[in-house]
């Protein structure tokens, strides 16, 4: 009777151990890490919670000249938390034009036909006007990309890439040509605790 415990214990016992401390050891880490960033301080809050940003961009496409006008509206968003930075001030920021972003092209070409559907590549040019963090003076290291300009491309499948297109790739596969970006310097912002 004791051997068959014995023989249950060894045959179930130990493979559930085992499998309880190889998880132990994948996840005891993230657990520790995930503890301290909630038992860690919150940031200060800013004064300035909210600030309106006026955008100017001129640029010719094709050899005509265009010129986008917006205000960017940036807003505090409260506390962010994750493993790279632990808490932080979490910033949201939208165009009143209602737009979601600044495009100078905006593409859609067939690549190809796969199982008789014609496949299509969707690519959006534009100009990334800055983070929100940026102009509410939260941070320093932040310098636009002027006269470069972003692109993300995208299949009907989800997939894709994104980046950084330079000023004489985007003229020379484009016809596009940024010539001015006159934004609205970032505020000075105060950052109290609250006791």
């Amino acid at each position: 009777m004791i051997q068959l415990k014995t023989k249950i214990f060894i045959l179930i016992g130990i493979p559930v151990l085992l499998i309880f401390v190889i998880l132990m050891f994948i996840s005891l880490p993230w657990l520790l890490i995930f503890t301290g960033i909630q038992f860690s301080p919150n940031p200060p809050s800013p004064q300035v919670k909210y600030g309106e940003f006026p955008i100017h961009l001129v640029y010719e496409i094709d050899g005509q000249r265009k010129e986008i006008k917006d205000t960017l509206i940036c807003e505090y968003d409260g506390i962010g938390a994750n493993e790279g930075h632990g808490k932080y001030r979490k910033w949201k920021a939208h165009l009143a034009s209602e737009n979601e972003k600044l495009v100078l092209l905006n593409v859609e070409k067939p690549i190809g036909i796969v199982f008789s559907r014609i496949k299509t590549l969707n690519q959006v040019i534009y100009y990334d006007p800055g983070p929100a963090w940026y102009y509410m003076g939260d941070g320093n290291g932040y310098t636009h990309e002027f006269p470069n300009a972003s692109f993300k491309e995208q299949y009907q499948d989800g997939s894709g890439a994104n980046g950084i297109i330079q000023a004489n790739e985007l003229l020379e596969k484009c016809n596009i040509k940024l010539i001015s970006w006159d934004y609205t310097e970032p505020i000075i912002n105060n950052f109290t605790s609250k006791k």
